[in-house]
């Protein structure tokens, strides 16, 4: 749900305009008194803040009174409607006993969703409640026609206590028939086994799906009791309309009661992420800043429980500073998920605005080019932490700075110094850029109507003109020229790298001349760097400057991404887009790319992309043949129509041992663990007096694919069943059942059942659980007040008062959640372990993929083969489109990943425990191969941007010879990867000796054709940084994949096929080397 993303981007929001430091109101506050200060953090922790409960009133920009009096309106509107009108004689007649299904419906309906999500929902849902009655009619049919070869014919039933009952008027029934039974049970199953096949295979139909077993359901429950079709008809006729107007009475609130549109939504997550990257860099500034007294080597502590330990001794945590900064960090990509999910639903939808859905993509691609290289800047920490570990400086430096004696802590002394040293002459700048950098990204937010201008106070004596008296030439976010502006100011950002490069070279005890910069090398000069320092503190003092630059370019390219930033929005306040709304239509385009989009699976895999883009250019790409489907190794592709025909018949048994198809089959044995007593003679009268279809309805409802989920699931779902009766306890005595005061209360505490839809996603059922429970409660008590008891138990039901229907609703519904359990964990259970595992594999799969096109983006553009960006038949633009495809889906599955290791603390435990530091690890180095593949990727664009501007120098072409003679580890890195991918997939032990590559030395390669291209006077160029940010970024990469690999092979083995000379000493256990070739003791030929 959109909420919850939401809410973060109006904390972003708050943060922006805490970035910028000004106190209007100018009073200090006081210290607020315990007990408000622990009111403060309870409300706090159950997330209930202004976004959620706007969205659970359905009232979004009013006066915060209006929301607080109308707290429940967008949650309980509808239903309340349905049970409201009910009180209506004519709807009464109408509906008879399936008045509350109205009502179940508008929930099912969830008309909180945005627009053009509950127009997709809504149409899926009306479809399928047509497709479900058209298909039970033909299964009411085909039962009545066994009833009628089996039975003679006699006069219908007319329901009433103590019968199998009349479900709706005009549908009489008759007595017991075992071939009636025998068919509808068996379109009970065939039809709960395909939806929940369906279900499974696309979780994105879930409501839809939910609404078809409960149609089913109800159908097949009454089907054994029809003698004739009419009755049949009259009945499903019936259940059809209740289903109807519950979705229409959902959709006109959803219309009518202030609705919330997905562009609206897209609107608060933009802004939110502007302001959340304006604290970052105030942030970085912060961080930046304590690089200038604080010890930078320092890596955080882990304890026993992979907690953070406090300081002791000479131990100690990662800096505040940094830990700051990496939490902005993470929320911008938060926001950035949540812009990519709902983005694509905005571009639908057909609105009244100012911005079209070009607008908002380009909006998206422009502030994903600002969040990557902020990505990197947090990263900077991370790297000062490998160095920590190489070097063994894990130890903090005494308070004395006493370390004499120890030969690392003086090297790492010195370090310190030095970086303190940079880091002072790197403050103004930084700072001075930070604050510009803040200004546009205020200018951008000002000129897209994002945020409001300030309103300056008028001087002395009122007048106005006194401001811009007052102003003179600056120039503030919102004016005119501030993009020039801000131009400038990158710029003059730009020359401060020479006085850094001073200073570095200081630090070395090298002076450099005046004129260093503008000419050659000379001979003495490049002795006195071999003589000065030895090849280790040569590469030391390299990495040192690499670094140092690293962090330079990445702030040049967030820079230039956000001044890219202000110039679209300059732009869209020129050419007249700001100046008035519009009527904004989708297209046709998106129309149809919706429709072909519902039925893609969430977990599709990158080997399942097909390029479909054929060029007819020049220029042509091959992406390889892992974008393509896979092949099969046990047949050729068929070659004449026979094959063909063949290959469709192999997919029968492929889909029925398929894990969708599994799935299924759980859910109808569980489903009819409980049908089957509707459908025998000695057991259906008890089966519908005791109304246990509602436990089945539980089931097809709770039925989950796996068991960590179900255990925890049915725990809250029992807890939400609960509550659901307590409230509507409290609903019916509190006003003594009078009709008015139990509705009333009823729209108080329906749309709780919304909060875990809002604030907890992963627990929609239990919500959904707890609002159709109380719904179906005190919806029933209500309609026999209205239609009186004697028509009430005319299905067959007993009448119950509510102190007794509410323990048998609360035991029904335990029994369906039980039995629902039960079948998840039998006869074998899919458990979060191997979805992990599976999940693992495809990210390293994805991850490989990843790797490969980001190093082909690389060489075209260091070849300057990318070509035209602008053309969509261009391989930059074919490549780009690839990286992307291929980071949102490892977005989506490493967040799937998360989620699933949130479940393993509540799986059963059955022998050893599972390795779940071992997995963390594992996901900890794919999200960092991940990042930095990406950044190294970015980095590259300097050279395709040197090439679009026509300012290639000497030392540029030069460059770019070397890099294209030069070879890379991409290939060793690309296989690892798919080796490690296919090992955890198949649970398979990896092969032996098996290597990370070693990090290409591409410095020492490139000194080799030319000592002097990659000299410090050559800095100012910009491939240099570029250079220095792909060496950073590449040995990153190297070193995640080395752990990665051993944090694999320790989770799935390693074969052995080694013959060890064991020397045996006297009196020692062994028979030598035969141990190991002809068996050892644990009789195993690999390391687990």
């Amino acid at each position: 749900m959109p909420e919850e993303e939401t809410e973060k981007a109006a904390k972003a929001s708050q943060d922006s305009a805490d970035a910028g430091g000004v106190d209007r109101s100018g009073a200090s506050t006081e210290e607020k008194p315990k007990i408000l200060s622990w009111l403060k953090q309870a409300w706090a922790k159950t997330g209930l803040d202004l976004i959620t409960i706007l969205i659970m009133a359905k009232y979004v920009n009013e006066p915060l009174f209006i929301t607080i009096a109308n707290l429940d309106a967008r949650g309980a509107v509808a239903p309340t409607i349905a049970l409201a009108i009910y009180q209506s004689d004519a709807v009464a007649r109408q509906y008879s006993t399936l008045g509350y299904l109205v009502a179940i419906m508008t929930i099912l309906g969830m008309p909180i969703m945005p627009r053009a999500k509950f127009i997709q929902t809504l149409a899926l849902n009306v479809i399928t409640a047509c497709f479900s009655a058209a298909v039970s009619i033909l299964a009411l049919w085909s039962s009545v026609q066994a009833r009628v070869h089996t039975t003679p014919r006699v006069a219908p039933g007319t329901g009433g206590p103590g019968t199998v009952g009349t479900p709706s008027p005009g549908a009489q029934t008759g007595g017991y028939n075992s071939s009636q039974s025998a068919v509808c049970a068996i379109w009970l199953f065939f039809q709960i086994y395909a939806v929940n096949t369906f279900r499974c295979r696309f979780p994105q139909f879930m409501f839809p799906c939910i609404i078809y077993s409960v149609f089913v359901v109800v159908s097949m429950s009454y089907g054994p009791n029809f003698t004739t079709t009419t009755q049949a008809l009259n009945f499903a006729r019936q259940l059809l309309e209740a289903f109807l107007t519950g979705f229409g009475i959902a959709f006109g609130v959803h219309f009518v009661v202030l609705p919330l549109s997905s562009r609206k939504i897209v609107f608060k997550v933009i802004p939110g992420m502007m302001g959340a990257i304006r604290g970052s860099l105030k942030a970085h500034g912060g961080y930046v800043k304590s690089l200038e007294t604080s010890d930078m080597f320092l890596s955080p502590v882990p304890t026993q429980n992979g907690a953070k330990s406090k300081s002791k001794g000479n131990e100690a945590p990662k800096s505040k500073e940094a830990m700051a900064f990496k939490q902005t960090i993470g929320g911008i990509t938060a926001l950035a998920a949540k812009l990519h999910a709902e983005l694509p639903f905005a571009k639908r939808e057909i609105a009244y605005g100012k911005l079209c859905p070009e607008d908002l993509n380009e909006l998206s691609r422009l502030l994903q080019y600002v969040n990557i290289p902020l990505m990197g800047l947090g990263t900077v920490s991370d790297i000062f932490e490998r160095v920590s570990h190489i070097m063994g400086w894990e130890r903090a430096i005494p308070s004395d700075g006493d370390s004499s004696g120890e030969e690392f802590d003086q090297r790492k002394v010195t370090a310190v110094n030095a970086w303190h040293q940079l880091a002072k002459v790197m403050h103004d700048p930084i700072e001075n850029l930070t604050r510009i950098l803040d200004d546009g990204m205020h200018h951008a937010m000002l000129r897209l109507e994002f945020a409001k201008p300030l309103k300056r106070r008028p001087q002395f004596g009122g007048e106005a003109n006194a401001d811009v008296e007052a102003k003179g030439d600056s120039i503030e976010p919102g004016d005119d020229g501030f993009a020039e502006h801000l131009d400038i100011q990158i710029q003059e950002f730009k020359k401060t790298k020479q006085p850094m490069l001073r200073k570095y070279c200081e630090l070395g005890g090298v002076d450099m001349p005046p004129d260093f910069f503008d000419r050659p090398a000379t001979d003495q000069e490049r002795e006195l760097w071999e003589t000065k320092f030895t090849s280790e503190e040569r590469q030391h003092k390299r990495r040192q400057l690499y670094l140092l630059l690293y962090i330079c370019l990445l702030l040049e390219s967030t820079s230039h991404a956000i001044l890219d930033l202000v110039l679209f929005a300059d732009m869209k306040k020129s050419d007249g887009t700001m100046s008035k709304n519009r009527l904004i239509f989708p297209g046709y385009r998106r129309i149809r790319k919706q429709f072909t989009k519902l039925f893609t699976s969430s977990d599709e895999s990158a080997n399942d992309m097909e390029n479909n883009n054929q060029s007819s250019s020049d220029s042509q790409i091959y992406l390889g043949a892992a974008f393509q489907q896979r092949k099969d190794p046990e047949h050729l592709p068929p070659q004449n129509s026979i094959e063909k025909i063949g290959n469709w018949i192999r997919l029968i048994p492929r889909g029925l041992g398929s894990r969708p198809s599994v799935f299924g089959f759980r859910a109808a044995c569980a489903i009819m663990s409980i049908g089957i007593v509707g459908f025998l003679n000695d057991t259906h009268h008890f089966y519908t007096v005791q109304r246990l279809f509602w436990g089945m309805i539980m089931i097809a409802i709770s039925m989950t694919p796996t068991a960590g989920q179900a255990l925890l699931n049915f725990v809250f779902r029992i807890l939400g069943t609960a509550l659901a009766m307590i409230f509507s306890y409290v609903a019916w005595y509190i006003v003594v059942g009078h009709t008015a005061g139990v509705i009333v209360f009823y729209f108080l505490f329906c749309p709780w059942g919304y909060y875990f839809l809002l604030k907890m996603p992963r627990f929609t059922v239990v919500g959904i659980i707890f609002s159709v429970t109380l719904t179906l409660i005190l919806g029933y008590e209500l309609q026999v007040q209205q239609i009186g008891v004697q028509a009430s138990t005319s299905n067959g039901q007993p009448y119950y008062p509510l102190y007794s229907l509410a323990p048998y609703r609360l035991a029904t519904v335990v029994g369906g959640l039980f039995v629902a359990f039960i079948w998840t964990i039998f006869p074998y259970p899919i458990t979060e372990h191997s979805e992990l595992r599976h999940q693992l594999g495809s990210s390293l799969y994805l991850l490989a993929n990843m790797y490969s096109v980001v190093h082909e983006t690389v060489k075209s553009r260091i070849q300057g083969t990318e070509g035209d960006l602008e053309s969509k038949d261009s391989p930059g633009r074919k490549l780009e489109k690839a990286r992307t495809t291929i980071l949102n889906k490892q977005t989506v599955l490493l967040q799937t990943m998360q989620q699933t290791v949130g479940f393993l603390s509540f799986e059963i435990p059955v022998g050893g425990r599972f390795p779940k530091e071992t997995y963390v690890k594992i996901l900890k180095c794919v999200e960092n191969v991940q990042n930095y593949t990406m950044l190294l990727g970015y980095s590259s664009r300097t050279f395709a941007e040197i090439a679009k501007r026509g300012a290639e120098t000497d030392w540029v072409r030069d460059f770019r010879a070397m890099l294209e003679s030069a070879t890379f580890t991409s290939n060793q890195i690309t296989s690892l990867l798919s080796l490690l991918s296919s090992s955890i997939e198949a649970g398979q032990p990896l092969p032996p000796y098996l290597k990370a590559p070693e990090a290409f030395e591409l410095t020492t390669k490139i000194e080799s054709f030319d000592k002097d291209i990659l000299s410090v006077r050559h800095l100012a160029e910009p491939g240099y940084a570029a250079f220095a940010v792909m060496q950073v970024t590449t040995h990153c990469i190297v070193s995640d994949v080395d752990a990665l690999l051993g944090h694999v092979r320790s989770l799935i083995g390693e074969l052995d096929f080694s013959f060890h000379a064991i020397s045996v000493a006297e009196g020692g256990q062994g028979s030598g080397s035969e141990d190991s070739l002809l068996g050892n003791k644990s009789g195993k030929g690999k390391r687990e």
